[in-house]
């Protein structure tokens, strides 16, 4: 069966993704991989990314859930006529990324992803062969109905300066199928030396200290986005845009140098999921990310350079 008549229409960023088997597919269930770290190890090489079925424990992910939605109901964010864990915002409500609810005023969420002891942590150590370090700060999303998805882009422009040896957990907290929308992946784009050595040297918090109208400035001019049009990048590039449904207690771990991004969410609930990254503790680690209160893409996270 083609991949245009097994698959929806999908859409990201306002566009809708170009159908057929050579431009559209699914992401592959890597489950089996937790038996056999070796070829867990191969399949990132080969694939940069897994797709870890049920690795957390379902109870835990709809605790973060519920968690989450209490504290957005508190600010009034939910429609208080519908069942909580339905994620129903009230009309009119635009959410987007929250990652102060992330914190340390979310014990579900940080139990989840950092306990020492937890599945995703001890997964991390096995498949990175050593001590584990992740970073403090948390990317949470709560992608209101109608929002459109994250642009394509590779993380190492966000944080590179460790450390490229970089793993990120997506994690939905929730079911999430096609209509919700979810990760993308670029199939194989870690691949091309070219985005490697062009794209992938950037920093997206660098600017030129001796161009003062340069300050403000992104390295990319575009927050580090490779293009707002998934179709347009994909031919660049190459490859398929690859997706799936996902359930609570899945997680998708890439790495650093791959192309994704996020489907638009044409539901009538939140799409609520997680970005969390870990490295061993041996190596360097990107400074903007750690500590108390990490300064991310603050001014304390800029760094000039001579252009």
């Amino acid at each position: 069966m083609s991949t245009s008549l097994a698959l929806p229409t999908m859409r990201s960023c306002g566009h809708t993704l170009d159908e057929g088997d050579e431009k559209l597919g699914l992401l592959t269930s890597t489950h089996d991989v937790l038996a056999n770290m070796e070829l867990a190890r191969e399949r990132m090489s080969e694939d940069s990314y897994l797709l870890l079925r049920g690795l957390l424990d379902k109870d835990e992910v709809l605790a973060a859930r519920r968690h989450i939605l209490e504290q957005l109901a508190a600010e009034g964010q939910l429609d208080p006529r519908a069942p909580l864990m339905n994620g129903i915002p009230r009309p009119g409500v635009q959410t987007s990324f929250r990652p102060e609810l992330a914190q340390k005023n979310n014990p579900p969420l940080q139990h989840l992803l950092y306990n020492p002891e937890g599945r995703l942590m001890r997964f991390f150590s096995s498949f990175l062969q050593g001590d584990i370090l992740h970073f403090d700060f948390t990317w949470l999303r709560c992608i209101s109905p109608g929002t459109n998805g994250t642009p394509s882009h590779c993380d190492i422009v966000y944080m590179g300066r460790g450390t490229r040896n970089l793993c990120t957990a997506w994690v939905p907290l929730g079911e999430t199928d096609f209509n919700m929308g979810g990760l993308m992946i670029l199939e194989r784009s870690h691949k091309n030396d070219r985005l490697r050595a062009t794209y992938g040297q950037r920093d997206v918090d660098q600017y030129c200290s001796n161009r003062s109208d340069d300050t403000a400035r992104t390295a990319t001019g575009l927050n580090g986005w490779l293009s707002e049009d998934p179709n347009h990048i994909r031919q660049q590039l190459g490859g398929r845009w690859l997706t799936a449904e996902y359930n609570a207690g899945d997680v998708v771990v890439f790495g650093m140098d791959i192309v994704h991004g996020g489907m638009d969410n044409r539901s009538d609930r939140l799409r609520l999921s997680s970005d969390s990254r870990y490295q061993l503790a041996s190596q360097p680690v990107d400074e903007r990310w750690i500590g108390e209160n990490p300064p991310g893409h603050g001014t304390a996270g800029k760094r000039g350079r001579i252009c």
